[in-house]
């Protein structure tokens, strides 16, 4: 019954083809370094040796050193530092105020600014004393390096060969160190007195700038307090508004109450002011009254006597005369306009009399009123133009008000930081604090004492430098050989399964065709049982990767010529034949078919043929006489132009009408370093399997045809590395193309002495003999027999 061959079909194609990520393996380095020991064993060796009698020679090395408190430890030595007494007001100053910045420390103490007076004075008493020799042998550095360990201690060593030049030199740095931390904070505070004078000047003018501009303002505007004088003015608006309407108000009541009087009396306010004069006048009202007695009179003398009479005559002449004294009254009283209506207004009861007094009033009222109306709206419009000038005039106030701030403020603090810098100056206490003298180790008689690490640095500085020299040649040495040298060596450097290991042996060559397995396994060289069992392990590991996912093609691809793979792909077939899965293995290398002359099949009819639809498969496909579930499509007849077709639709048909008629399709196709053939099949095809050759295929050209299948989004099922063990020489290839080993003929022929004469294993059968068949003697030529353990090795 046939089977399917179960494979893994990875879900993203590109996935299988991404680069691993990291550097190099470990255990990629061990395995080199066991490859290369004696070269890196002999470089280390070499270079600790020359190291050695380099300390043989050396004079003694002296080395000494001294220790520096850079900042105050306990609360009490904070409180009572020069900086803290000027900075702290009297409590416990923060640590930040000591902080140094070690680093840069470190570099400024290393510096020749400082180092160059030690130097001098040195020199002066040891003239071969060069300051190269001062910088070599100095070594500074602070005690402690992690956060829980680090201290405020500088250590200060120095070595040389000459132990009274080592104490010297200490004793001049310890001296230097010491002057420079009071010289450096003098010179710091120098720098910030400096500083802050040369801004006061600047800063002063403003501060008068702006106190003069602040004045101007309050003057112009009559300013105290604008934030107060803001609220009054606007209260002022409000309350002019309130009583300019109070006013309108009012002046709208007497008018209607004007217009009352004036329509009642008859009378203009001037007539009511005449008639009122007239009526209060004593001489007036006496004329008149002498008047109307003179009119009572002639009215009573006109019964008795007529107008001729002479007392009618006098009376008249009397009357006249009053009436012009009145008139003249009048016209004294009222002028000479309103004299005229004298007659008029000459008589005024109690009741107009009041009605006249209350239409005087309120049109003196009314004036009242309008003027106070005038008077409020003026006032209205300049306390408006003030409401409206008053935000600006504020804004400018604040602005002012606030720059003056902060100029008061910096000027207060410049002179108050100017007065702490000169008391800090005046300080003499020096900074830092010697807590361990510069001191040689001496011994008990006061002889100075060599130090015992330079031998052993310098020994260990060159046992290291061998080893990195010797581990950097192996590396070279193997980025130069550019070869795979184990099967772990693919695993690490494909990041795809690595599914068979195929050995090489001396009298049965991996690369054999399927005739490589004798009809029993008595007749089989011994060498060639590991392979047939590699062979097995190879395909159990093909068969058992993903259960789950079923994969019914495969192209069988190298990344070179004479990597192997049309010999594994014959393998492969064979072993999944033998399992009871029908199989078809297609020749695919148009470009140099090789697997009719292996098999000593025909090759007039083959995938070319089909691919130009001149036969039809069934005519082209050839089983294989020796095993029942194993078939064979030769390249055919390949005229130029003919590998085009691998890309074409035909192509594309053929391999889905294999996959419906097959259990398992290998398609064995051209190196994928030279030619692109096999990126078309294995679009089509659900994978690639890539043969390496151990200590053959070029690490590089692999790692190319990783990235081009990347780019190509071609999944790869998985890699075989072939020849891992012992391998065999590999003779030159005739062509770049040529896939099958021609060394193998040798190992056949020593394989066939020791089977029977009369029986053709594979191991025996030369690849020229099958090459020479012609195809009408195809039946007489050796056929392939499987050997029976091996089948039931593999059904099991």
């Amino acid at each position: 019954m046939d089977q399917d061959l179960d494979l893994q079909a990875l879900d993203e194609p590109g996935e299988a083809s991404a680069p691993k990520k990291g550097g190099l393996p470990i255990g990629g380095l061990i395995r080199m370094v066991k490859r290369k020991i004696l070269i890196i064993g002999g470089m280390t060796g070499a270079l600790s040796i020359a190291a050695w009698l380099s300390t043989a020679s050396d004079l003694p090395t002296y080395r000494g050193n001294f220790q520096l408190l850079v900042e105050p430890v306990t609360s009490e030595a904070r409180i009572a530092e020069p900086t803290a007494l000027t900075r702290s007001a009297g409590g416990v100053p923060s640590r930040d105020i000591f902080s140094l910045d070690y680093p840069t420390q470190l570099q400024i103490l290393r510096s020749p600014k400082v180092l160059e007076e030690v130097y001098e004075k040195v020199q002066a008493k040891y003239p071969a004393f060069t300051y190269f020799q001062l910088i070599q042998g100095l070594e500074l550095g602070r005690i402690g390096n992690t956060r829980t360990t680090e201290t405020k201690i500088l250590q200060v060593g120095y070595s040389g060969s000459d132990a009274e030049l080592v104490q010297m030199v200490l004793n001049e740095l310890a001296s230097k160190y010491l002057r420079y931390s009071l010289e450096d904070r003098k010179s710091r505070i120098s720098e910030g007195v400096k500083f802050i004078e040369d801004q006061l000047p600047s800063l002063q003018r403003r501060v008068a700038e702006l106190e003069k501009q602040l004045q101007e303002l309050q003057q112009s505007y009559e300013l105290i307090d604008p934030s107060s004088q803001g609220g009054q003015i606007f209260s002022q608006l409000q309350t002019v508004t309130e009583q300019q309407v109070a006013t309108q108000q009012q002046i709208q009541e007497q008018r209607v109450l004007y217009n009352t009087l004036q329509r009642q009396l008859g009378l203009s306010p001037n007539e009511a002011i005449a008639a009122s004069a007239l009526s209060q006048d004593p001489r007036y009202q006496q004329l008149l009254s002498s008047i109307n007695e003179i009119d009572s009179q002639i009215a009573l003398e006109s019964s008795r006597f007529t107008d001729e009479s002479p007392i009618i005559q006098r009376l008249r002449q009397r009357q006249a005369n009053l009436t012009t004294v009145l008139g003249q009254q009048a016209n004294r009283i009222l002028g000479p306009q309103l004299a005229r209506k004298a007659d008029s207004l000459t008589y005024q009861d109690s009741l107009r009399l009041g009605l006249i007094q209350q239409l005087i009033t309120t049109a003196n009222e009314m004036q009242v009123l309008q003027m106070r109306d005038q008077f409020l709206a003026r006032r209205q419009a300049e306390v408006s133009r003030q409401v409206q000038q008053f935000p600006a005039i504020a804004r400018r106030y604040a602005e002012i008000q606030r720059e003056l701030g902060v100029a008061t403020r910096t000027l207060d603090q410049l002179l108050g930081q100017r007065e702490t810098l000169r008391v800090e100056a005046a300080q003499t206490q020096v900074p830092w604090e010697l807590i361990s003298e510069p001191m040689l180790p001496r011994d008990p008689s006061g002889a100075a004492i060599p130090d015992p690490n330079s031998s052993r640095k310098k020994l260990m500085m060159g046992m290291v430098a061998g080893l990195v020299l010797g581990l950097g040649t192996a590396v070279l040495i193997e980025k130069r050989q550019n070869i795979f040298f184990g099967a772990e060596d693919v695993k690490d450097a494909v990041p795809v399964p690595l599914l068979g290991v195929l050995p090489a042996c001396a009298t049965a060559d991996p690369c054999g065709s399927l005739l490589s397995i004798a009809p029993s396994s008595g007749e089989l060289s011994e060498d060639a049982f590991p392979f047939l069992d590699a062979v097995n392990n190879f395909y159990a590991s093909l068969r058992f990767l993903n259960p789950n996912n079923l994969v019914r093609s495969l192209v069988v691809c190298s990344p070179a010529a004479g990597d192997g793979k049309t010999t594994t792909a014959l393998h492969l077939a064979q072993t999944a034949a033998a399992a009871g899965q029908r199989v078809l293995l297609v020749d695919a290398n148009l470009r140099s078919p090789k697997l009719h002359s292996i098999l000593n099949l025909p090759n007039e009819c083959g995938l070319s043929e089909l691919l130009a639809q001149k036969v039809y498969p069934e005519d082209a496909i050839q089983e294989c006489p020796s095993l029942e579930h194993l078939c064979i499509l030769t390249a055919g007849q390949t005229p130029p132009g003919t590998t085009k077709m691998l890309a074409s639709p035909q192509m594309k048909d053929l391999m889905a009408a294999f996959d419906a008629q097959f259990d398992l399709i290998l398609y064995d196709t051209p190196n994928l370093g030279s030619t692109v053939d096999a990126n078309f099949l294995a679009a089509q095809a659900d994978g690639i399997l890539l043969v390496l050759a151990v200590r053959q295929t070029a690490y590089s050209k692999t790692k190319e045809v990783l990235k081009k299948l990347e780019e190509f989004h071609l999944p790869i099922i998985g890699t075989v590395a072939n020849r891992a063990i012992a391998p065999a020489e590999v003779s030159e290839e005739d062509d770049e193309y040529d896939e099958y080993d021609e060394d193998s003929e040798g190992i056949w022929a020593a394989a066939a002495a020791e089977l029977e004469p009369d029986y053709n294993p594979a191991y025996n059968v030369d690849v020229d003999d099958f090459e020479d068949v012609e195809d009408d003697d195809a039946d007489e030529a050796p056929q392939p027999v499987l050997d029976p353990l091996f089948v039931d090795d593999i059904a099991s």
